[in-house]
C-alpha cells in the first residue's frame, strides 16, 4: 500500500491491516560509473521495497530520491569534483532533523512501528546515529532499520551461484550464460562495490532500460590505492574512498550482466525484505522494548 495512493479514510483501515507498520526508502542520488543512471540508489530501492510492501500488505511512505547521505558531492580538496553533475549532497545535520520530522509525523497518522529500508551504503552511518539520536526524546512509535537488499550475502555472484546450483527451480529464468556470469564474476580477484556487478543487476531487474553496458570501459573501477595506507594504519577519513575511487565506480566491469541475472537478484531480495516486513508487521515486542513496556 502506498501512502499517496490512499485516501483518507483509508488509512485506518491500512494501519490496522499493516499491524501498525510503516516502511520507507532511504537512497540517494549520486554518480554510478557511466553505466547507471545517478538515481541507482533511490529507484532500485524504491521498487523493491514497494514490491515488498505490497506483499506483505503494509503501508509505504514515498521519500524523494534526493534524501540521502552524499559527502562527495561537496569537497574541499577537489573542486572538479564538487562541480560533477547529478549528485545532490544535503548537509547530514539537515537530513538528520528531516528524517526525524518525518519520523514523527508518520506516527502522528497512527504508526506505531516505522522501518527505514537503507539503498545506499553512504546513508550507513548516518542511519546508525539516527537511531540513537531518536532515544534522547520520548516517542510513541520504534524506528528500525535494515537493508533494502543484501549485498553481503544473496547477492554477492559466488553465493548466488551456489544458491541458483542448489535450487534451479527458484531460477529459472537463469539461461546459461548467466550461469558462467556468474562464475566468472565469483572469481575472489573480482571488484565489487558501488554500480558494480551487484548493482548493475538490481537496475536490470527493476529498470532495465536505464542501464547503457555499451558505456562499460569508458572509466576505470579500480582502486587507484591513494588511500591504503591509512587503512593499514586503522585509520578512517571520509576522503579515502573517493580518493580511491575518483570516478565513483568501484568494481570490475559487468560484462555479461543481464536482465535475466536482474529478475532473479530482485526476486531474491523482494522474498527476503516480504519476510521482514511480515515478521515486523506481526511483532509488538519492538514496540514493548522501545517504550519500556513489559513483554508482550
Amino acid at each position: 500500500m502506498k501512502w499517496e495512493y490512499m485516501r483518507e479514510e483509508e488509512f485506518g483501515p491500512a494501519i490496522e491491516k499493516s499491524g501498525g507498520l510503516c516502511v520507507m526508502c532511504l537512497g540517494c542520488l549520486e554518480k554510478h560509473g557511466t553505466h547507471l543512471p545517478v538515481g541507482t540508489d533511490s529507484l532500485k530501492g524504491d521498487k523493491i521495497v514497494e514490491l515488498a510492501a505490497d506483499r506483505a500488505g503494509v503501508v509505504m511512505f514515498p521519500t524523494t530520491a534526493w534524501l540521502g547521505d552524499v559527502v562527495s558531492a561537496h569537497s574541499i580538496t577537489d573542486p572538479a569534483a564538487t562541480n560533477k553533475r547529478g549528485f545532490i549532497g544535503i548537509n547530514p545535520h539537515t537530513l538528520l532533523t528531516v528524517l526525524e520530522e518525518l519520523c514523527d509525523e508518520i506516527a502522528r497518522n497512527g504508526f506505531r512501528k516505522i522501518l527505514i529500508c537503507n539503498s545506499h551504503g553512504g546513508n550507513t552511518g548516518l542511519l546508525a546515529y539516527f537511531l540513537r539520536a531518536q532515544r534522547y526524546k520520548k516517542k510513541s512509535y520504534v524506528t528500525m532499520t535494515c537493508n533494502a537488499y543484501d549485498m553481503g550475502a544473496h547477492l554477492r555472484p559466488a553465493n548466488m551461484l551456489a544458491l541458483a546450483k542448489k535450487d534451479p527451480a527458484y531460477f529459472s529464468m537463469l539461461t546459461e550464460e548467466d550461469y558462467a556470469t556468474l562464475e566468472k564474476f565469483s572469481d575472489p580477484s573480482t571488484v565489487l562495490g558501488h554500480a558494480c556487478f551487484m548493482e548493475t543487476m538490481l537496475i536490470y531487474g527493476t529498470y532495465p532500460e536505464l542501464v547503457a553496458p555499451e558505456r562499460l570501459g569508458e572509466e576505470s573501477g579500480l582502486s587507484t590505492h591513494r588511500a591504503d595506507y591509512l587503512a593499514k594504519l586503522g585509520v578512517s577519513t571520509a576522503c579515502a574512498w573517493p580518493s580511491n575511487y575518483p570516478n565513483s565506480y568501484m568494481g570490475t566491469d559487468p560484462i555479461g550482466c543481464s536482465k535475466t541475472l536482474g529478475e532473479a537478484a530482485v526476486k531474491m531480495s523482494v522474498d527476503r525484505l516480504t519476510q521482514i516486513f511480515e515478521a515486523i508487521r506481526d511483532d509488538e515486542e519492538c514496540v514493548n522494548m522501545e517504550l519500556g513496556a513489559g513483554p508482550s
